[in-house]
């Protein structure tokens, strides 16, 4: 499962969550610190790995 990281924009916390696509497109994911649902995802990096060689 894909692990997606948010920034509340009431109290300013990073965090994670682990989520099925369609627990993400529900789009009801509240702040662990202050509860607000005014909350942002954040732009991350990723990688895959692949058995495929170059």
């Amino acid at each position: 499962m894909p692990v997606y990281d948010y920034v509340c924009k009431d109290c300013h916390k990073s965090f994670e969550l682990v989520l099925t696509l369609t627990e993400h497109d529900k789009d009801k994911i509240v702040c662990p610190k202050c509860g607000s649902k005014n909350v942002e995802q954040e732009m991350t990096e990723f990688f895959a790995v692949t058995s495929k060689k170059s």
